[in-house]
């Protein structure tokens, strides 16, 4: 494995170190580490003062499992964009978060339409002016709602589980 350059050794961060710490983690799960060596190991990290500390303690280690600190920030492929939350998805997923009808809009304009037609309907009682309300609101306002709610159960259900440790 190659070494930072002396040029480009600089003190450790707290998220530096807790991305170290969670590389670890990954080597003991995957049985690349037995616990005594990752004891060792996670001692020696959190006691790393800059980014040169940490090179051998993962130098007997995959690439993959390098922290961002030793060899720089990962390459990352043009189609993976970060997410607010830390975790990378890829671009078409982010595009189809702003694409599709804008609910919130149609539930405004309903709102809009209800307190200038639906009222007044409701309120003097005229057969017609309650059936055009009630075609209106089947044609735009359930039709959002299901959007909505649809959307949201597949959020919901692409996440992957949450692992509690």
């Amino acid at each position: 494995m190659s070494e930072p350059d002396p040029d480009h050794s600089y003190r450790l961060s707290d998220s530096e170190r807790d991305e170290a710490l969670e590389h670890l983690r990954t080597a003991l799960q995957d049985g690349r580490l037995d616990l005594n060596e990752h004891e060792r190991r996670t001692n020696e990290t959190l006691h790393a003062v800059t980014n040169t500390d940490l090179v051998p303690l993962f130098e007997d280690l995959p690439r993959a499992l390098r922290p961002s600190a030793i060899d720089g920030p990962k390459e990352r492929p043009e189609s993976l964009v970060p997410r607010p939350d830390g975790d990378v998805a890829k671009a078409e997923e982010a595009k189809d978060k702003k694409s599709g009808p804008n609910v919130n809009g149609m539930v405004i304009w309903g709102g809009v339409i209800f307190v200038i037609w639906g009222i007044p309907a409701i309120a003097y009682g005229g057969a017609g002016s309650l059936i055009g309300w009630l075609i209106f609101l089947m044609l735009f306002m359930v039709p959002a709602v299901t959007v909505a709610t649809v959307q949201g159960i597949r959020k919901r259900s692409d996440r992957p589980p949450e692992i509690e440790e």
